[in-house]
């Protein structure tokens, strides 16, 4: 095993020490659903050590499809994912690919589609209609556009997180660390090497998941 290997099992258990299990006490609300659109739900649901309740994992949309997604959530959970076909050569081309209807699916952390089928099948199954929180970034062809689109849409739980000040939109959150770039990071990226925090923890998500809403415009 390298050292780099060992230095990131001695940071995951740090933070989850520190950092996590801290969350996971101020935690109420267990049994929501993270629709998201990349593989930021999964991260947050393993931090806070709930089942992930959404297919939304280990894969992401572009920001036009995660729109789609999200404003025909009803139709899309009944389609399965299926090998691409079509001719792709943008972001993200060098992933495997799926289809779901009419959208792309980057299979970031998936080995087949079959893989992905089977665990997107089993997902959709436990989504809480009653208690989902729509989860997105200005990252993967995203314009003011689609961040539009995404605070227009009939949810009261949901957040894009941006690499710049959007104050007309009830629904987005500045994460610093970007503003010098086009797009935001990963916010699943820790911050620096050598500390235990990620990008997205510059958002309280368990404030977030237990009173939902966009309350932090006020405190911005």
């Amino acid at each position: 095993m390298s050292i780099k290997s060992v230095y990131k099992k001695i940071r995951f258990c740090v933070r989850d020490v520190f950092h996590n299990k801290k969350q996971r006490n101020s935690l109420r609300n267990s049994n929501f659903s993270l629709i998201t659109s990349d593989c930021t739900g999964g991260c947050v649901a393993k931090d806070l050590k709930v089942r992930m309740n959404s297919p939304t994992r280990n894969f992401y949309f572009n920001a036009d499809d995660y729109i789609k997604f999200c404003k025909n959530l009803d139709y899309y959970l009944t389609l399965q994912p299926e090998l691409y076909t079509g001719n792709y050569s943008g972001g993200g081309s060098e992933y495997l690919m799926a289809s779901l209807g009419d959208l792309k699916m980057f299979l970031v952390h998936y080995s087949s589609v079959e893989q992905c089928r089977d665990e997107w099948i089993r997902r959709r199954e436990r989504v809480n209609k009653d208690n989902m929180f729509f989860v997105m970034n200005d990252r993967n062809f995203c314009t003011e556009k689609e961040i539009r689109e995404f605070d227009e849409l009939p949810y009261n739980n949901k957040v894009c997180f941006t690499h710049i000040k959007y104050p007309q939109y009830k629904s987005t959150y500045f994460i610093s660390g970007s503003e010098s770039d086009n797009y935001l990071k990963s916010v699943m990226d820790y911050v620096h090497q050598w500390w235990i925090k990620r990008y997205y923890d510059q958002f309280d998500f368990v404030a977030w998941l237990n009173h939902g809403g966009c309350d932090w415009k006020s405190k911005e």
